[in-house]
């Protein structure tokens, strides 16, 4: 295939095992039928056979089931995307940049009117010149698909690492403080994850006994939910720029869940430290008492790094391909 080459929707194969639908029928009826088809996506036409949209089958998770609609009395044409059909003399790079910015995987293929099959943005991406320019970032590449990819994994480890690996291995911590009456005196003891450490001097939540028992109890608690929450939140945002590399489309906005998740988190766990020095858990006067400054950096790093890893969409755009040089 010649990458320098402009090619139109007429060089992709059309993908005519399609089904459509009335508009007038419910979100129910398109259902029933996708499953008794087995295909993700139905086109939406009137009564004159003339294409209004697409529904897909994350369009009925995302406009139905989120938004409280009842399946038996919604149409089609309250959930379904709009998007403008196109010809056979349609170049692939504006079918492909228009599925691309409404985030949707099929467009209705039209010939004198009338609805010939379908392209998806899976077919196009082979058939994308080389010229084909991804304005979205700010540095040009000749791949940034494959380094905005790259990147978010990269920043996503870097995340996990940061902020979820380092307070879990003892690496870092949240706060400073002297064990209370214990025979190790002024010796300053880092809080973790699940335990208090420092100077050869090891104890974990579960062994503190008195009147906070309960509250270091509910910390070592948090402890294991804050390390199955980093996992969730690394693992939303890699298989969210998974699917995006590979062009496949997610019922879920991922993205949005991993970076949320991940940031509440960290915050909800610094917050848990701060109550424990308000209420005076630790029993040690408050002068001796002191936030770990290199476990708050670490959080902060692990923030910018899950921050960078949602937003690298506005890091790399694809650069102009260079003339090729003559033999």
């Amino acid at each position: 295939m010649e990458k320098d080459k402009e090619f139109f929707i007429r060089d992709l194969t059309i993908d005519d095992e399609y089904d459509i639908i009335n508009a007038d029928s419910t979100v129910k009826d398109a259902a029933l039928k996708m499953k008794e088809l087995g295909i993700p996506d139905l086109v939406v036409v009137d009564n004159d056979n003339n294409v209004l949209g697409v529904i897909a089958d994350f369009d009925i998770v995302t406009g139905l089931v989120a938004e409280g609609l009842s399946a038996e009395t919604a149409k089609v044409t309250e959930i379904m995307y709009t998007i403008e059909p196109v010809y056979k003399d349609t170049p692939v790079s504006t079918a492909f940049t228009r599925m691309r910015d409404l985030d949707v995987s099929v467009v209705p293929v039209v010939e004198n009117e009338e609805l010939i099959g379908v392209a998806t943005i899976t077919d196009c991406w082979g058939f994308l010149p080389e010229k084909y320019e991804d304005q979205k970032g700010l540095i040009a590449i000749s791949n940034p698909r494959f380094a905005n990819y790259g990147f978010t994994i990269l920043m996503t480890l870097l995340y996990f690492c940061f902020g979820i690996l380092a307070p879990f291995a003892g690496f870092s911590g949240f706060i400073k403080a002297p064990i209370a009456g214990s025979a190790i005196g002024s010796q300053i003891t880092t809080y973790g994850l699940f335990d208090a450490r420092g100077g050869g001097f090891y104890i974990s939540y579960l062994g503190l006994q008195g009147t906070y028992s309960l509250l270091w109890l509910a910390m070592f608690i948090y402890g294991v939910i804050f390390l199955l929450l980093g996992i969730f939140s690394m693992w939303s945002i890699i298989h969210w720029a998974n699917a995006d590399y590979h062009l496949v489309q997610i019922t879920r906005n991922w993205q949005a869940i991993g970076l949320v998740v991940g940031i509440v988190n960290l915050l909800i766990e610094w917050s848990l430290f701060f109550i424990v020095l308000m209420i005076g858990a630790l029993r040690v006067p408050s002068s001796q008492i002191s936030l770990d400054l290199f476990g708050l950096l670490l959080s902060g790093l692990a923030i910018i790094f899950l921050i960078a890893a949602a937003s690298r969409d506005i890091l790399f755009r694809e650069s102009m391909s260079s003339p090729a040089k003559e033999e």
